[in-house]
């Protein structure tokens, strides 16, 4: 159980991860839950009985109850948003239907574009929620800033000790090894400049906080078919 449950397998790691970070930091700085899940099916059941369900079982919402959950199934091609109780005040059931109307509109079947509807929902919902709150996200939590300048260090720490194990083998002669090199074998390497970007976006799996606190719906919300 995280920020953004995928189980239908629709949308990209980048999407995935982008908004996570952005739940993880609502959480840091609000302590309102930001939640997506999305599933192959549920099995014929109706998805507003569902997603209550669902809402309460995980606790989703702080301890003010102040949450929202977007869930969308799949093979039924519905969609819908459960609003806590304590969030009902300034996510409302009118803006909610503009949510819903945006996202509908990228999921056309057949042209389904799943990760515009995604990311342009969540922009929306989140900053209503970072408006009402007063804070302003900027896509980097706490936990994956720390993640990140945890793993440059461990690596820059890696790197020096092979480099001094290096220096001992060799007599120091490495040194040498390395002047030479710079002076006739720089000019043909520029095929590594892209090297450092593979793992820019790899923050998105972190699980969430143990669990939510809350977990009362409050019977809003919206939604539909798409």
């Amino acid at each position: 159980m995280g920020f953004v449950n995928d189980f239908a397998n629709i949308l990209s790691a980048e999407t995935r991860n982008k908004i996570n970070d952005w739940a993880i930091e609502l959480r840091e700085k609000t302590d309102v839950d930001f939640v997506i899940v999305t599933l192959p099916d549920i099995g014929g059941e109706d998805i507003v009985d569902f997603g209550v369900k669902l809402y309460e079982q995980w606790g989703i919402g702080s301890k003010r109850d102040e949450g929202i959950l977007i869930l969308l199934a799949l093979k039924e091609r519905k969609l819908r948003f459960e609003v806590g109780y304590g969030s009902e005040g300034y996510l409302t059931d009118a803006y909610i239907s503009e949510v819903y109307q945006t996202m509908k509109s990228y999921l056309t079947k057949g042209n389904e574009k799943w990760d515009d509807a995604f990311i342009q929902g969540s922009l929306m919902l989140l900053s209503t929620i970072a408006k009402e709150k007063g804070i302003t996200l900027t896509g980097v939590s706490e936990y994956s800033q720390k993640k990140k300048e945890s793993s440059g260090g461990a690596g820059l720490l890696a790197f020096l000790i092979l480099f001094i194990i290096l220096i001992i083998a060799t007599r120091g002669r490495i040194l040498e090894w390395l002047f030479w090199m710079s002076i006739f074998g720089g000019r043909g390497g520029g095929g590594n400049s892209g090297s450092w970007s593979s793992g820019s976006g790899g923050f998105g799996g972190f699980g969430g906080f143990g669990g939510f606190g809350g977990g009362r719906s409050g019977g809003g919300g919206g939604g539909g078919g798409f």
